[in-house]
């Protein structure tokens, strides 16, 4: 038996997170002290289930599957830049999701539904689509990045995303950071 730390997310195409790693470059002249989300882990996270039996993951991915079924393929766009818990004490810096949200909330819930019956805690907090940048280490420098978010506004923003997958996802902390790998994948569009 092996403890693995799972996920489940959307992962997006390698131009656009090619062109949200030239973003996070744009804001890292300022004096903050973030931890930058490495590009080839940029995501859209929709369950985080943390450390799984190894030998669940069958009946995971099964469960899910079935509890997706007609979900359909939808459309995203990324856009508008904001900090949770807020500007003027931030601490995770994300990209905001825009489009066809009814669509990914009802992904979220279904994913949610399933994994309680599952023995999976339902998640207490609303579920807000965001695409997390980075998180601060400490509150020295921010004022810089917020002001900097704010000199770009919601002008910033990606054309239309496909989204037919999700992705059960395998995190790996190493000290240099996480290593994240696709365990399973879920067409959304698939029917029984």
């Amino acid at each position: 038996m092996q403890q693995l730390r799972l996920f489940w997310a959307v992962n997006l195409p390698l131009e656009i997170k090619r062109k949200l790693a030239g973003l996070q470059a744009y804001f890292q002249s300022t004096l903050a002290n973030v931890k930058w989300v490495e590009q080839q882990n940029l995501h859209l996270t929709v369950k985080f289930l943390g450390a799984v039996d190894d030998r669940r993951v069958i009946e995971i991915t099964r469960a899910v599957a079935e509890a997706t079924v007609g979900t359909g393929s939808f459309e995203l766009s990324l856009g508008g830049l904001g900090f949770f818990p807020s500007p003027r004490r931030p601490r995770v810096f994300w990209v905001g999701v825009q489009g066809e949200l009814d669509k990914l909330r009802l992904l979220h819930q279904q994913v949610e539904e399933c994994l309680a019956a599952l023995g999976w805690a339902l998640d207490s907090q609303t579920f807000v689509p965001h695409l997390t940048l980075g998180r601060l280490r400490t509150p020295q420098g921010s004022e810089g990045l917020v002001s900097k978010v704010d000199e770009i506004g919601s002008d910033w923003g990606v054309s239309s995303i496909t989204i037919s997958n999700i992705n059960l996802m395998k995190s790996l902390l190493t000290p240099k950071g996480p290593i994240y790998q696709v365990l399973n994948s879920i067409r959304l569009d698939a029917s029984k």
